[in-house]
């Protein structure tokens, strides 16, 4: 299984899902032109990784780090986000417990409840980091 990168662009942000060290990153702005064709391919890329990493205990030997480092996210985004972290947060069924980072920067209070209100929409707690 390969890892799944897209650069970004100016709509769209760039993704750094690494499989073999379990870093997976989403960082930019975040409202490509089509939303769901953009997305479709990162939600079946983390299935894929659950069925050939998860369920087999490989992920288990390097956990998983989210970090999400977004600028701007529409509404649109923010559903597949949001059923990206769904799928990610579900592999505590296999015993990993992923790390959540949810970046944002500080003068930046709306990105900051965007992520709040993710990590309760999941009731699963996110790091928030704030960037100077």
């Amino acid at each position: 299984m390969k890892s799944f990168y897209y650069e970004s662009s100016e709509y769209a942000p760039r993704v750094d899902f690494n499989n073999l060290t379990g870093v997976f990153e989403l960082e930019g702005i975040s409202r490509p032109e089509n939303v769901s064709a953009f997305y479709i391919d990162l939600i079946g890329w983390l299935k894929e990784y659950e069925q050939g990493w998860c369920k087999t205990g490989r992920a288990a030997e390097t956990g998983i780090v989210l970090n999400i480092k977004l600028t701007y996210c529409n509404s649109a985004s923010s559903k597949y986000i949001l059923q990206a972290i769904e799928i990610i947060v579900s592999w505590k069924n296999y015993g990993i417990l992923p790390r959540i980072n949810w970046y944002y920067d500080e003068s930046d209070e709306k990105m900051k409840e965007d992520g709040q209100d993710l990590s309760d929409a999941l009731d699963y707690g996110f790091n928030f980091i704030s960037l100077t």
